[in-house]
């Protein structure tokens, strides 16, 4: 215990003696969980520009344009006659949207025939489309209901049953575990757990290829307590960094928190085992420092969508989502999710933690024999190059020519 102990002081005297790793191993982590979730503290997008093409120029199309406006997604931010003229501000970014308002709109509608007015949105912003779209066709259902209710009126029914008649099967929409339905909401938690695991490989990683260009020699015996002493190590910064990002930031920036601390951190322990083994095997990769960061930070994006936040896991190929399940952040994201924002228990996420300790146990072994492999190379390579001791004996003959 004493030798583990010892290796773990020495293993965080030199990531507080390294500037690269004291930023990347403890710095960093801190800087990302309070910058990171700045831009999307708006939560959801709303207002976006939309210019009118309004051909009819009559009341109820005035009326269209004036609800469209009012709702909360969209800002009629220009009007024209001219559709290839709100085309071109949609091209040049300065709208979002355009809404068409077709000639005899009103009229059509008048004579009871079916009215069409066309919705057209910039599709290469996911957002500004879902938003604007959303907007538009809730601004011309809403304008259609009215008009439907006021004919059954018309036709005899009180107001109550014009609006059953319209409506006769309600939808209640409420959101789970996003009320706000908003992007922060969405994509912190999970680019948290990434951020966790990236900063312990590409901080073991730069360690490691320091190790090398200054010539350092993995230690020749205790590689047990040499590679569990470096886990404590690590283990201990990283569980404040979690402690941080699952309690401290989530409430900062009032993200929806639904979890238990203890499973938290239950959940937490196999997943940081897992990566800081993890780090410690790609670690034996890098001859330089400044490979692991360029290596390393290029396996951030894919790892996000491995991890089956971003995008389904269903829609991945077969091999690559068996694939996905080597890396701890892809079980660790699951797992995390559902804990922390869906208030699942430990027993509801017990697929994803086995495999988490599975990842643990393989990797600490294969880090392990890693490590003794090396110390026993190092070892028989030293002793190999030591000198034999030179006769001093004066009375010693001289060596004679070797014989053949």
């Amino acid at each position: 215990m004493k030798s583990v102990i010892d290796v773990c002081v020495r293993e965080w005297r030199r990531v507080f003696t390294d500037p690269g790793a004291l930023m990347l191993l403890v710095v960093a982590a801190g800087l990302y969980g309070v910058f990171y979730p700045q831009p999307y503290l708006p939560e959801v997008l709303v207002e976006v520009p939309t210019v009118v093409v309004d051909h009819d120029g009559t009341p109820l199309s005035r009326r269209l344009v004036r609800m469209a406006d009012a709702s909360q997604l969209v800002q009629v931010s220009a009007r024209t006659t001219n559709r290839l003229e709100a085309a071109d501000l949609v091209r040049r970014g300065e709208a979002g949207a355009m809404l068409e308002i077709p000639r005899g709109f009103e009229r059509d509608v008048l004579r009871g025939q079916p009215a069409t007015v066309a919705c057209f949105t910039d599709a290469a912003y996911f957002l500004v489309y879902r938003q604007a779209a959303t907007g538009l066709r809730a601004a011309a259902g809403t304008l259609s209901a009215g008009i439907e209710i006021q004919r059954l009126e018309a036709a005899g029914m009180t107001a109550d049953q014009a609006a059953d008649a319209r409506a006769p099967v309600v939808i209640a929409d409420r959101p789970l575990f996003n009320p706000a339905e908003g992007y922060a909401s969405y994509i912190v938690p999970g680019v948290m757990v990434l951020i966790l695991q990236q900063t312990l490989l590409i901080g073991i990683g730069l360690l490691a290829g320091t190790a090398r260009e200054d010539g350092e020699r993995p230690a020749s015996a205790g590689s047990l307590a040499t590679t569990a002493g470096r886990v404590l190590a690590y283990l201990a910064i990283y569980f404040v960094h979690a402690f941080f990002y699952f309690v401290v930031v989530f409430r900062l920036f009032n993200l929806p928190y639904r979890g238990q601390l203890g499973t938290t951190f239950a959940f937490a322990l196999p997943f940081l085992l897992a990566a800081i083994c993890l780090a410690f095997i790609l670690a034996n990769l890098f001859r330089q420092r400044e490979t692991a960061l360029q290596v390393l930070l290029f396996t951030s994006l894919p790892a996000v969508f491995l991890s089956g936040f971003a995008w389904p896991t269903e829609m991945l190929p077969r091999w690559l989502g068996t694939v996905a399940l080597l890396l701890p952040s892809t079980a660790g994201t699951e797992g995390f999710l559902r804990v922390n924002q869906m208030g699942a228990t430990l027993s509801q996420v017990t697929t994803e933690w086995r495999l988490l300790w599975v990842l643990a146990g393989a990797y600490f072994l294969l880090a392990w024999w890693i490590h003794a492999v090396k110390a026993t190379a190092a070892s028989t390579i030293t002793s190999g190059i030591i000198p034999a001791p030179m006769r001093t004996d004066p009375e010693a003959p001289a060596p004679g020519p070797a014989s053949t």
